[in-house]
């Protein structure tokens, strides 16, 4: 079983919710996602996410990060049996409202380039892959946004 990360990251923007978000800006088709991946054979998995949300997002200096849960997903098109721990990171650290990344790292993904934008919490539709699975958690509380 393949371990992943996965975090959802939220701001309060004039008094609304808001998540990261991201599209592929050459595969349209992979849907809209959170930044994640692969935890590496004896990592932690708190450095995994920082080091996946770095390489996906080039954001770092983050504040803590507070586990939501973790689920098994069989992934439907990589054939492979995942478990995946879902983290929440709120920040109120100043970001663009949207920007482009090319990610790097030793993943699949090398060299993509990620879309990223912010949306507002209680309007999100289905995330590809099912990681939307733990948003019902984020909606049915406030976050203390540090």
């Amino acid at each position: 079983m393949v371990e992943k990360v996965l975090a959802y990251i939220i701001r309060n923007h004039k008094d609304i919710q808001q998540l990261l978000v991201h599209t592929h800006r050459d595969i349209p088709e992979a849907g809209r996602q959170i930044p994640g991946g692969t935890v590496d054979p004896g990592e932690d998995l708190l450095d995994a996410l920082h080091r996946e949300i770095f390489e996906e997002s080039r954001l770092q200096d983050l504040p803590a990060a507070e586990m939501l849960g973790s689920a098994p997903f069989r992934h439907p098109h990589k054939q492979e049996l995942q478990l995946r721990h879902f983290f929440v990171i709120p920040t109120r650290k100043p970001l663009p409202d949207a920007w482009e990344h090319q990610v790097f790292g030793n993943g699949a993904d090398n060299g993509m380039i990620f879309r990223y934008r912010w949306m507002d919490l209680q309007a999100i539709p289905p995330l590809a892959a099912s990681q939307d699975q733990f948003l019902h958690q984020l909606r049915k509380k406030t976050f203390k946004i540090d």
